[in-house]
């Protein structure tokens, strides 16, 4: 009889496992006396929501316990899920972490119920060689004493983290010089921000703020602020994010672009992104007052863009703003344009009308209405074909369904 599996080499044997599911992996082990400890092997482990659907938390616990009793070899890569239908009880980690911590972790997801947050295991801050960290639903302590940052992180992702004391978030990075992605969403007890990351280059923020100032961010090329409160962000950080560093991408929310519309950054027109290549402007209501004359604002200290994404949302609150419209200033590079939730408001129509006026070189205006009605398409499609281009290339044309 052929043996089809006693002479796989080692490296095809865990390429195969890596691709497994946990518990599939496990079962290899009946193929043959070379497969029967080949997945104790392996380098990456993942407990996610397949695995734990069929066990409660404490078999669970375990069952990766025992795991990892008998696991040879470093565990680079560990994701593990908590569901929310089982916050009844809970997963004993701090053993994990600091078996994590000992065997060579580079990449660590940990993600726990929302409904039963816990303070995260202290031997997190021992994970010397973790590159990519992402907590979700966890309470954060403050370093120890003797924590001086993570020498190898260059991703860090924390989602509704809850962060017990002040200094925690600058205790935490500050010494981290490696970071180049760092993503904060809705986060907790954060209220002051301070971005001060030499190496950073991409930024994704969301939630409620008191303040937030960046300092040395000369690195910084990709920029999303979700923001839904905010009291104060500086001219001079607004100005450090366009002279010192090279902008591409910038996406900004409705919120921040209501507190740039009422002088929440003072002189902030006077700032300008030669770099940038992308912009996106969400959750947009056009017809609030100066809404659209910011956001024509905002796209003019822009000069050299070539791609534009703006989503709008629907107000019943309709309201007049007067605005002058430049038609001698140009977008001489702008080429794509994307405009979702379009329902045919005048400040909308005002706002392509513009576009396609300024824009030399445009070659698509893509439309996305929604569930707006055929009659409501077409209506605001005969006004959308009035409009004068600039660009003898410039087309119109609708996502999703067609008229």
């Amino acid at each position: 009889m052929v043996d089809f599996f006693g002479n796989v080499p080692d490296i095809v044997i865990d390429k195969i496992l890596e691709k497994l599911p946990i518990r599939m992996a496990a079962q290899t082990s009946v193929l043959s006396k070379q497969w029967r400890r080949a997945w104790l092997s392996l380098k990456i482990l993942v407990f996610d929501s397949d695995f734990e659907e069929h066990s409660d938390l404490q078999k669970c616990s375990r069952i990766i316990s025992n795991i990892l009793l008998y696991h040879n070899g470093p565990v680079q890569v560990f994701y593990l899920y908590i569901p929310f239908n089982k916050s009844k009880d809970h997963m004993s980690h701090s053993q994990l972490i600091s078996f994590l911590s000992k065997n060579g972790v580079r990449d660590l997801f940990i993600g726990n119920d929302p409904f039963s947050r816990m303070d995260i295991s202290s031997y997190i801050f021992q994970c010397n060689e973790i590159e990519n960290l992402k907590l979700l639903c966890w309470n954060l302590n403050s370093p120890p004493t003797d924590f001086s940052g993570f020498p190898n992180l260059r991703k860090l992702e924390l989602s509704f983290v809850r962060f017990k004391k002040t200094n925690v978030f600058r205790s935490l990075i500050e010494n981290c010089k490696m970071l180049k992605k760092l993503k904060l969403e809705k986060c907790y007890g954060m209220d002051h921000v301070v971005i001060d990351l030499p190496s950073l280059q991409t930024l994704r923020l969301s939630g409620n703020f008191q303040s937030l100032t960046f300092r040395n961010v000369r690195s910084l090329k990709s920029i999303t602020l979700s923001l839904h409160s905010i009291k104060t962000l500086t001219f001079d950080s607004v100005t450090l994010l366009a002279s010192s560093c090279q902008l591409q991408y910038i996406s900004f929310n409705g919120h921040l672009c209501k507190y740039f519309a009422a002088g929440g950054v003072e002189r902030s027109s006077l700032v300008t992104f030669n770099h940038l290549d992308e912009l996106c402007l969400t959750d947009l209501s056009l017809s609030e007052f100066g809404v659209l004359r910011d956001l024509l604002s905002m796209i003019k200290r822009c000069p050299y863009i070539k791609k534009l994404i703006i989503s709008v949302i629907t107000d019943e609150n309709v309201t007049q703003d007067m605005i002058h419209f430049n038609y001698n200033y140009k977008l001489d590079h702008l080429r794509k344009v994307n405009i979702s939730g379009i329902t045919g408001s005048s400040a909308e129509l005002k706002l392509v009308e513009h576009l396609l006026a300024i824009s030399p070189v445009l070659e698509n205006m893509f439309f996305d209405s929604g569930k707006l009605c055929i009659e409501s398409k077409l209506k605001m499609l005969s006004a959308l074909l009035g409009f004068p281009r600039a660009s003898p290339k410039a087309r119109l044309l609708f996502l999703g369904k067609k008229l």
